[in-house]
This record gives structure tokens, C-alpha cells and sequence, in this order.
């Protein structure tokens, strides 16, 4: 009986997304989980990337959700291996559609010859923003328009080298939690507090490069040592070894510890600039040189404080100390209203692209 049913009614396979999320940090990682985890309701979704904190979330993801599935390059790995591990992914696995993030030619220029093999494929581009020299040099605005069947902006800005595109759709920023998801207990509890505090709760934030834990960490010893009457926790994959063990936590994805937090220190990235923005969070960061990534420009869109990264380990701890003392005493942070999620616009609007 159970054959005959198999028969009338076949097993149709999920239509395939396939993510490309190379970079460094948490960004392109996130922001393609984020987008991800909406879509694998009705999608197998699977993301290649080389951040150097795929492993560590690989198991919270596949426990999670089995429709994602993250292919990781090592992020060790020279340019030209990972280059031939991208196009050998690529043009070997099925899939409907093909979603890059930020790189239009990818990190190395590896996308340029898979393309050309790749024109039955719908193509969508996570539009970032972009040196403007590197888009003259690589003539990125007619490659995008020669390439990619739709351009999402995901929040964060409109001025972008191709936001006057005809395809180009903008959403709001892409978060890996809706607020429907948020629960201020889980958040207690995810920084190993009890529910409630009347203490105001400081979380200091290490969601950039492996390289920068050490001055979260330093900063998490400093402020526990100024500002006794209040709770500071350090978030990190791992805990920097100049954190006190017992003020460090790890917990992804870290916007489900914000209910409990009174002020965030972090950097300027895309993920944790948006999701304070969202939940209306004080947010105190350090703005850090990337060849991609502006974050003094972000930072100073949103009218944040922030302090530009110098590499001196006790003088930009100072300067973000002094930051926070200036907002001191801390009020508790009161529940903000409620705040929409860009990453399900950007899934409908990927649906209505591939016909899936």
C-alpha cells in the first residue's frame, strides 16, 4: 500500500537555493543565515563560506534546522584553492537559484568563469557597499547588469554603486531573529543570569575577527573592575585570555541575549549595528578598518558613539571606556516596540525571481 502511495503521490524534492558567503568575520555569514533560515521552509538552502566561525556553528545550525546546509571552505585555505573549491562547488551541485553576497565576482574574481557555464540560473546579488574605486577597476556596475536577474539591499544604506539599477529591490536589515522570537528570560538565561536584575547589564560584544578578542576582552576586564554596581558579561565564540572566565559567555545567535542588556560594546559591523538598531539598544563601538566594509560610515549614519580602532590595545580601551562612562548610570532598557524582519521581504521577493 505504502508503494502505491509513493507511486500517486511522488516525493518532489525542495527547490535549492545555493548562498555564497565568503569573507571574513561574522558578516557574510550571518547575513546569509539570516536569509537562510526564512527560506528553508520551503527550501533546501545551502551556503558556502569560509568564516573562521563556520565550524563553531555548524552543529547549532544542523541541529536547528536540517534544510541548511553550510559548505565550508577552510578559512586557512590560499586564494587560489578556495577559488577552485567555489567554482567546483558551484558548477557541480544542482540548484535554482544562486544568491551572492556582497562580491558581485566574487571575493577572487572566481564567479566570472562559473557564470559564463551558469546563464539558466537565476542569480541574485546581496548588495553591500562597495570601495568605489573597486567598482570603476572591475567595471562592476555593467558586469551586475550583464549578470544578476535581481539586487537586494539589505537595509544599512541606499547609496550604493548600484542602487539605481532598474532591478534593484531594498529591504529592511536582515536579522537572524524576528521579535516574535525574542523572549526576555532566554536572554537572562543566555548570559547566565537569573530573571529579573535591577542591576543594568553591559554586554561586550566580540563579533569581529579572531585577531580583535583582545581588546574585548580587556574591555570586559576594565569595566567589570570601574563599574562594580553593574553586570558585564563578555559574548564570544571563545573567551579571550585576558577575560575573566567567569564574566565570559558564548551563546549564537547573540540577538537572542539583547532583551537582557542595558548597553551593548561592539564593533561597527553590519549585524551588530542593525540588531541594537532594531531593539533600540545603546550601543557603544569600535569602528574597525575593513577593505570591504565602512563602518565609521555606518556608525555615523546612525548617529552612534564609536571610537576608530588605532592597534593600540590600552588607548582604544580607554577611549571606549570613557564612551560608556559618559552614559553612566545606566537606565534599564525598556521593551521596544516591535520591529520587522528585512530577511522575509528578501525571501518573497527571491520566491517571485525563481518561481519557487
Amino acid at each position: 500500500m505504502s508503494d502505491t502511495a509513493n507511486l500517486t503521490n511522488p516525493i518532489v524534492p525542495k527547490p535549492t537555493w545555493q548562498i555564497y558567503a565568503l569573507g571574513g568575520g561574522w558578516g557574510h555569514l550571518n547575513r546569509a543565515l539570516s536569509l537562510a533560515r526564512i527560506a528553508a521552509h520551503s527550501h533546501l538552502v545551502r551556503i558556502i563560506t569560509n568564516s573562521p566561525y563556520a565550524n563553531y556553528i555548524n552543529t547549532l545550525i544542523a541541529q536547528e534546522n536540517t534544510q541548511i546546509l553550510i559548505q565550508i571552505i577552510p578559512p586557512e585555505a590560499s586564494f587560489q584553492q578556495a577559488c577552485i573549491q567555489v567554482q567546483n562547488t558551484l558548477l557541480k551541485q544542482d540548484y535554482n537559484c544562486l544568491i551572492v553576497d556582497t562580491f558581485p565576482r566574487g571575493l577572487g574574481g572566481e564567479l566570472v568563469e562559473v557564470f559564463s557555464q551558469l546563464k539558466h540560473i537565476p542569480k541574485v546579488l546581496i548588495h553591500r557597499d562597495l570601495n568605489p574605486d573597486y567598482v570603476v577597476a572591475k567595471d562592476l556596475t555593467n558586469f551586475v547588469k550583464q549578470n544578476y536577474n535581481l539586487v537586494i539591499i539589505p537595509g544599512d544604506s541606499d547609496d550604493l554603486p548600484f542602487a539605481d539599477l532598474p532591478n534593484v529591490t531594498p529591504t529592511l536589515p536582515w536579522l537572524m531573529r524576528s521579535f516574535s522570537e525574542l523572549d526576555i528570560k532566554q536572554a537572562y538565561s543566555c548570559l547566565q543570569l537569573s530573571y529579573p536584575q535591577e542591576k543594568p547589564v553591559i554586554l561586550v560584544s566580540s563579533s569581529g575577527q579572531p585577531s580583535e578578542l583582545q581588546l574585548f576582552g580587556l574591555l570586559t576586564q576594565k569595566l567589570a573592575e570601574i563599574l562594580p554596581n553593574t553586570i558585564i558579561r563578555c559574548l564570544a565564540p571563545i573567551c579571550p585570555s585576558n577575560c575573566p572566565s567567569e564574566l565570559w559567555v558564548t551563546h549564537y545567535p547573540g540577538i537572542e541575549c539583547l532583551p537582557a542588556v542595558d548597553l551593548v560594546v561592539g564593533s561597527g559591523g553590519y549585524n551588530t549595528v542593525n540588531e541594537c538598531l532594531a531593539l533600540q539598544m545603546p550601543l557603544v563601538a569600535v569602528a574597525y578598518p575593513r577593505v570591504y566594509d565602512r563602518q565609521i560610515r555606518r556608525l555615523k549614519a546612525a548617529n552612534l558613539r564609536f571610537h576608530p580602532a588605532s592597534g593600540d590595545l590600552d588607548a582604544d580601551t580607554q577611549k571606549i571606556i570613557d564612551l560608556v562612562l559618559n552614559l553612566c548610570p545606566l537606565a534599564k532598557h525598556s521593551t521596544p516596540p516591535p520591529y520587522l524582519n528585512g530577511a522575509i521581504a528578501a525571501v518573497s521577493s527571491i520566491e517571485s525571481l525563481s518561481g519557487f
